[in-house]
């Protein structure tokens, strides 16, 4: 099932794009389109709203200027103040005062005399209106607010009645109702006081008081049940009581009208939708198919496959472009790939090659690349170290700045001090800045090379020259008395005497070859010329070639030379005078730090293809952990001053035997002393 599926993803994916593309633009434009019609409506609406709350603040206004000018008017009239006067009962002056009740829109005309009412016309319930201490305002008289203002009577004499005329708010909002198109809710805090319609007696009128924002719109139900929907905003008056009026504009119609053409443009773009989906459909179901035959054979280059050729014939020509193009470009991605492939081989190839360290760091002093160089000078892989702070590998000494601090500018070189474990080395570190932008997060590249040998060989060079001079001064100086002394005092010399001379000459002309051979051998390995010339020979005849040579200082010293008891007649590949050389030089150390009349031990094995030769003193034996650093070239013993140090006997007794293809070694006697020993390939039948 999944196998079926699986040609139609892109189908789905591309079908799924339309549908979205035709809801979308449906939705862009529907949405917009129904918000802007709401937008509009509610706009016209609150504009209405403005217009109406304007004119019932004007009518309030106005109504508040009628009923004083109409009391100010009644209080005026002769009619009625000579009727005080005269004491007329109310059955006189309320006819009188029916006349201006009948002519104007007011609910209560109302004459008091302190708490006593007069005379009254209108709403029976004015008479318990009349208070000393009443004022000019809304008034709430058994339910029923009436909006009051009063006049004290024209003459002074009656000062103290005073005419009050009074509207019931209801009526007011009715009478306002036709020129404003509004409807009235008056609150006393949460008491609907006055209104100019009715609501259900069930509902919580409280509701009607919640206004938040303005143009808030609002569901009334009438006692009949019907719903109707309102715009509801407040207008002031009254400021400064407790009094909140709220107007209420009919927008039921309107909402009616605009649900109704909203209604019409979602279904229009429904049937728009519909239409573009179908049409997505077929569009989706042409361009998926050979799309998808396309994504499968390209789905090789995304394996790293790019062998497998990309085509596709289709009916519609931009199929056949894109084709065409994928094809071509997984031909130019294959070319710059094993290009880029050869590129990065041969750049990492060449870096790996160079025998100084390169690595980069960011503008934070932590390390982005390390080559093989630096992995191996830290001891550590490229994993550990990428990310990390430079000065957590390379630490310099207690009184010296941090490694990152003693960094050169761009193009300079500078050694700096390193302690790794418990040595510390030389470091020449030259230092180049990166320019490009592709350079990354890489600011400065590092090219670190271990100098530690190089600074200790030029130290060492001039102390070498002088121990040279030394060297070549003592023996020359010896030999030079002993040629004088045979020059002139030959005939006065006994043979004893004679013989000592020339057995002092022999040992330093032995010394000095020696001594001249192994500079000659030091030279010609630091040019890169150094060769030998294996030959088949006797292991014996070298030996004995060695023991004549060296045997004049080995009696000097008083020292016996042990060598083997059975004759070695089998033959060794090797360089006949680089091997005596060896040889020389191993018996010279031996003798060197063997106490006189002790023993110089030498033996031959024999290790499957090869002769192994020791050469073993009776001295102090090597220190602990300095076998493989004796063959180094000038090197001085931990626990030694430079006068220890071992000078070029042993580095070219370790070249000579590598070169010979045999290896070299060295190590304490159990009993006492060191074992020097090298191998050499042995000749078996004619064959090595």
């Amino acid at each position: 099932m999944l196998k079926q599926l699986k040609p139609r993803r892109f189908f789905i994916q591309l079908l799924i794009l339309f549908l979205i593309f035709t809801f979308g633009t449906v939705l862009g434009i529907g949405i917009p389109a129904t918000l802007l019609v709401n937008r509009q409506t509610k706009t016209q609406l609150r504009d209405l709203m403005d217009q109406s709350r304007q004119t019932t603040t004007a009518l309030l206004e106005n109504k508040g200027v009628q009923l004083q000018n109409l009391v100010y008017l009644i209080a005026e009239r002769p009619t009625l103040n000579q009727y005080l006067q005269q004491g007329q009962e109310a059955a006189v002056i309320e006819p009188y005062l029916g006349d201006f009740l009948k002519n104007a829109t007011i609910d209560v005309i109302l004459v008091c005399d302190s708490d006593t009412s007069l005379a009254m016309v209108g709403d029976g319930k004015g008479q318990d209106i009349c208070q000393p201490d009443l004022a000019d305002g809304l008034i709430d008289v058994d339910g029923e607010l009436l909006w009051l203002t009063s006049a004290p009577l024209d003459s002074l004499e009656f000062a103290h009645i005073r005419i009050f005329v009074g509207q019931s708010m209801s009526s007011v909002f009715e009478e306002f109702q036709p020129q404003t198109g509004l409807d009235y809710f008056l609150f006393n805090q949460d008491d609907l006081v006055a209104s100019n319609i009715d609501v259900n007696g069930d509902s919580d009128v409280r509701q009607f008081n919640a206004i938040f924002e303005p143009y808030e719109e609002l569901t009334l139900v009438a006692e009949d049940g019907l719903m109707t929907r309102y715009m509801a905003a407040g207008i002031p008056f009254m400021e400064g009581q407790d009094y909140q009026l709220i107007s209420y504009l009919d927008i039921q119609a309107t909402s009616a009208f605009n649900h109704q053409l909203i209604q019409i443009i979602l279904i229009t773009l429904l049937f728009v939708s519909v239409g573009g989906s179908v049409i997505a459909v077929t569009v989706a179901r042409r361009i998926s198919d050979p799309i998808n035959h396309l994504a499968q054979s390209a789905s090789s280059l995304q394996k790293g496959v790019f062998d497998v050729p990309i085509t596709r014939s289709s009916n519609i020509l931009e199929i056949n472009q894109l084709s065409n193009a994928l094809d071509d470009a997984r031909i130019s991605l294959k070319h710059s790939l094993d290009q880029l492939r050869m590129e990065k081989a041969w750049i990492e190839n060449l870096m790996n090659s160079i025998e100084e360290g390169l690595l980069t760091i960011d503008d934070r002093g932590r390390i982005t690349y390390a080559s093989d160089a630096i992995e191996k000078l830290l001891n550590s892989d490229a994993v550990t170290l990428l990310g990390q702070p430079l000065d957590e590998f390379f630490l310099t000494p207690e009184d010296e700045d941090l490694f990152s601090h003693q960094i050169p500018t761009a193009n300079q070189t500078r050694q700096i001090s390193v302690v790794f474990s418990d040595h510390k080395e030389l470091l020449s570190v030259s230092a180049s800045m990166f320019i490009p932008p592709e350079a990354g997060n890489a600011t400065r590249a590092l090219l670190i090379r271990n100098v530690t040998d190089e600074a200790r060989i030029h130290r060492l060079l001039g102390e070498f020259m002088a121990n040279i001079t030394h060297e070549f001064r003592t023996p020359l100086a010896a030999l030079l008395a002993s040629v004088e002394l045979l020059v002139d005092q030959l005939p006065n010399l006994t043979e004893k005497e004679i013989g000592e001379l020339l057995l002092a000459l022999d040992i330093g002309i032995v010394n000095l070859q020696a001594l001249i051979d192994n500079l000659i051998e030091a030279a010609s390995i630091e040019a890169g010329r150094f060769k030998v010339n294996p030959q088949a020979i006797a292991l014996e005849t070298i030996l004995s070639d060695a023991i004549n040579t060296i045997r004049p200082i080995v009696e000097k010293q008083g020292l016996h030379i042990i060598q083997p008891k059975n004759k070695l007649s089998f033959q060794v590949m090797a360089d006949h005078r680089r091997t005596n050389q060896i040889l020389i030089n191993l018996l010279s150390n031996a003798i060197k730090h063997s106490p006189k009349g002790g023993n110089v031990i030498l033996r031959a094995f024999i290790l499957e293809k090869t002769i192994m030769v020791e050469v073993q003193d009776e001295g102090k034996g090597i220190p602990p952990g300095e076998e493989s650093s004796l063959f180094r070239r000038f090197y001085v013993p931990k626990g030694m001053d430079e006068s220890s140090q071992l000078g070029l006997g042993l580095s070219v007794v370790k070249a000579i035997v590598e070169a010979q293809g045999g290896e070299v070694g060295c190590k304490n006697s159990p009993t006492g002393g060191a074992i020097f020993w090298f191998t050499l390939p042995m000749v078996i039948g004619g064959l090595i």
